[in-house]
C-alpha cells in the first residue's frame, strides 16, 4: 500500500498504516521523514515528533478468552519519540508534547495504546490481569509533560480473539491539537438521607445513558470523602438491582441499602456511588474506558445521628 498523496504540507503530519492478522502480526509503515523544522512557530507551541523505523515488530504479550495483547516497537529502539516543544505548557510548568492522531479502527481492533518504551506495560499486569488502560481515540489530544512522562513510547493493541484477521488502517499523527469534541457519556444522581445509628439508609441512585448505544451498568460503592474522626465503616452497601442495561437516552434506578453500626461515629459521611459498564467488546474502545465512553457516579450526603 503506497502512502503517497496522504500527506500534505498543510497537515504537517506522519502517517502510518497498520495491519493486523491471523497470526499476531502487526506491520506499521511511516514515511520517511516526519519533521516539522520547517515550520517553526507549531513546533514552538506544540513540539514534535518522530517515528523509529519503517515497520514495527510485533510481540504477543497476554492472551485471555476474549481477547489478546500485542506490544509493538522498532527493532533497536522505540515506535514513537517525542520532541519538547520550545515554550513551556503553563506556569512554572515543563515542556510538553502536543498530538493527535486521526484514524478510524477496523472490525476486531478493541483498543490502540501508547504506552513507555521498555517498559513491560502491555497490559498492565499489576493486579494480574489487564488493568484499564486509556485506548487513543481519532483526534483526541494526547500532552505528555517532560518531567514525568516518557518521551519515547511503543504501541499496544488489544485484538478481538474471535476475528481471526482486522482489515489494514492508516493512521495519521499531526503535532497540535485535534479538537475533539466527545459526546455521548452518561450521569448520575442519588437522593440523601438522615438515619439513625446502627439503622439503615435507603437511597435512590439514578443512571442516564446519553450514547447512542447500549450501556450495561454494574452498581457499586465508591470512596467515602468525609468522615467524622475517619471512621468510614458502613456494615454493608447493598444495590437493588446490582446491575441494569440502558438503551440509548433511558435511565435506570436501583435501590441502595446502606447498614450502619451502632458503634459508628455520628455526623455528615459523604459517599460516591459507581456505575461501572461492562464492556463487551462491541466495537473500538468497548474494552476499556475511553473519554467518549466510561462510567459514572454521583456523591449522597448520609447524616447519622444519635
Amino acid at each position: 500500500m503506497t502512502l503517497r498523496g496522504l500527506v500534505t504540507r498543510k497537515e504537517l503530519l506522519g502517517a502510518l498504516v497498520i495491519v493486523v492478522w491471523a497470526e499476531s502480526v502487526l506491520l506499521v509503515t511511516v514515511p520517511a521523514s516526519t519533521s516539522l523544522a520547517p515550520y517553526l512557530y507549531p513546533r514552538y507551541l506544540f513540539g514534535d515528533f518522530t517515528y523509529g523505523c519503517p515497520s514495527v515488530q510485533a510481540t504477543t504479550t497476554f492472551n485471555d478468552s476474549l481477547a489478546r495483547w500485542l506490544a509493538l516497537s522498532c527493532p533497536n529502539g522505540p515506535a514513537l519519540s517525542l520532541i519538547p516543544s520550545t515554550r513551556l505548557c503553563g506556569y512554572r510548568e515543563p515542556t510538553c508534547t502536543t498530538i493527535y492522531p486521526v484514524f478510524t479502527a477496523p472490525p476486531g481492533l478493541m483498543g490502540l495504546y501508547l504506552y513507555p518504551h521498555g517498559y513491560h506495560g502491555c497490559p498492565d499486569m499489576s493486579l494480574g490481569y489487564p488493568l484499564g488502560m486509556d485506548p487513543l481515540e481519532n483526534r483526541s489530544d494526547l500532552i505528555y509533560y517532560h518531567i514525568d512522562q516518557p518521551t519515547t513510547l511503543d504501541y499496544c493493541a488489544v485484538v478481538k480473539q474471535t476475528q481471526h484477521q482486522t482489515e489494514g488502517f492508516t493512521m495519521k499523527w499531526t503535532a497540535g491539537t485535534g479538537q475533539q469534541q466527545h459526546t455521548g457519556g452518561m450521569t448520575a444522581s442519588v437522593t440523601n438521607a438522615t438515619v439513625t445509628m446502627g439503622r439503615n439508609a435507603t437511597l435512590t441512585f439514578q443512571v442516564t445513558n446519553h450514547n447512542t448505544f447500549d450501556v450495561t451498568v454494574n452498581f457499586a460503592k465508591g470512596m467515602t470523602f468525609l468522615t467524622p474522626n475517619y471512621n468510614s465503616t458502613f456494615t454493608a452497601v447493598n444495590f437493588n438491582p446490582p446491575n441494569a442495561t440502558l438503551k440509548p437516552g433511558s435511565t435506570s434506578s436501583t435501590i441502595v441499602t446502606i447498614q450502619t453500626s451502632p458503634s459508628q461515629v455520628p455526623g455528615n459521611y459523604e459517599l460516591e456511588l459507581d456505575a461501572h459498564p461492562v464492556y463487551t467488546l462491541r466495537f473500538y474502545g468497548d474494552y476499556s474506558a475511553t473519554p467518549s465512553y466510561t462510567g459514572t457516579w454521583a456523591l449522597t450526603y448520609l447524616k447519622l445521628t444519635l
